[in-house]
């Protein structure tokens, strides 16, 4: 059953809002129609003739990429030249064009966090913050006895953190009352009867990223037909949101021993060290991309290895110390995301109620080459 584009759209602001994109970045729909329907989506790095000719095989609808193809205004759309030819191209094939660029970067549980998570690190913080997820405080009404599978489910989620522990709520009973009317379905009581009920007032910190994927799951779990919530928004400043990453390893490790473990997740091999190698290494940085602009960043958090995909030969300080800045390639520090982001659009979709296929492409290689 198709989906139509706008819908889709709704679905990755709300998870990727285009507002967490860093100033001058470019995300959302790029090329096609919002009203179109979609039925097979295709995630690649990024849009090349061949990924264009995987999507016509396949007969995908939309492209969904991390990087953009428009980074700078057309003129003109012309087929003889390189990059207007591929939006000539996706015209051409009916082809939707949507990306999600920094604010995937940026994204609890994207691109950068997974990072962090294949490099076995610890207590992961953002490395350079760029803005905070604003938060709320979810009030929902449960009978008793049913306080703790609602607790788990929304915690599960991600709801009720502070700091470093999680599913942390408050309750308080109370009588609520409830008179059904015709048509109906209550869980307890009669239909145009005044009914009174024990319940608890659950209370847990949201945050507005998890706010529909919270709600979803709350009308999954709740006994009630109709289900009694209240948000407020806070002033609490929220989680922090930005570039990169840093954590650390639960024990040093050798210099040697840390960099087989880069070229293990990223599938790297060989990779530019710049800076002079720490003999030991036990706060490590990250960040997908061109992330030259963090190295300060992570000299400032302390971190004696800093991994990303670019940098530029004068953005690392002449006679940099304590800090080795190991570059695996642009492509190879992104490419490794791809499958485990499908796998969760996949989810989301179907959370979403939304019967449209993910795949990624497989017509993708690095755009350059060793000769």
């Amino acid at each position: 059953m198709s989906v139509p584009l706008k819908e889709i759209l709704g679905l990755l602001e709300t998870n990727y809002p285009a507002a967490w994109s860093v100033p001058g970045d470019h995300s959302g729909l790029e090329v096609g129609d919002p009203l179109g329907a979609v039925d097979l989506i295709l995630v690649a790095l990024e849009v090349t003739p061949a990924v264009i000719e995987e999507a016509g095989l396949k007969q995908a609808q939309l492209l969904l990429t991390h990087h953009p193809l428009l980074y700078r205004g057309l003129a003109a759309v012309r087929a003889d030249r390189p990059g207007e030819r591929l939006v000539a191209d996706l015209i051409r094939a009916g082809l939707a064009l949507v990306s999600c660029h920094t604010n995937l970067d940026v994204a609890p549980g994207g691109l950068n966090d997974y990072l962090a998570e294949q490099l076995e690190l610890r207590e992961v913080e953002v490395l350079s913050e760029t803005a905070h997820d604003p938060v709320y405080k979810l009030a929902v009404f449960v009978p008793l006895g049913y306080e703790d599978p609602v607790r788990q489910a929304m915690g599960d989620l991600g709801l009720g953190v502070i700091g470093r522990y999680s599913h942390c709520s408050f309750g308080a009973r109370g009588q609520g009352t409830f008179l059904p009317l015709e048509g109906a379905r209550p869980f307890r009581g009669e239909v145009h009867r005044l009914s009174r009920a024990e319940e608890s007032r659950l209370e847990m910190l949201a945050p507005a990223s998890l706010l529909t994927a919270a709600l979803a799951r709350l009308r999954e779990v709740h006994p009630y037909e109709e289900v009694a919530y209240d948000l407020y928004p806070l002033k609490n400043p929220g989680r922090p949101l930005g570039l990169g990453r840093v954590g650390r390893w639960p024990e040093p490790r050798p210099f040697a021993r840390a960099l087989a473990r880069v070229k293990e997740v990223f599938g790297a091999n060989p990779v530019a060290v710049w800076g002079r190698p720490p003999r030991e290494v036990h706060r490590v940085a990250v960040c997908g991309g061109s992330g030259g602009d963090l190295i300060e960043a992570a000299v400032s958090r302390g971190a004696q290895l800093y991994l990303t995909g670019e940098v530029r030969h004068h953005q690392v300080p002449a006679g940099l110390s304590g800090l080795a800045v190991a570059t695996v390639g642009h492509f190879a520090s992104e490419a490794v995301y791809l499958d485990p982001w499908a796998e969760k659009l996949r989810g989301l979709f179907m959370d979403a109620g939304m019967q449209v296929r993910v795949e990624v492409a497989q017509a993708q290689d690095p755009p350059w080459q060793f000769l």
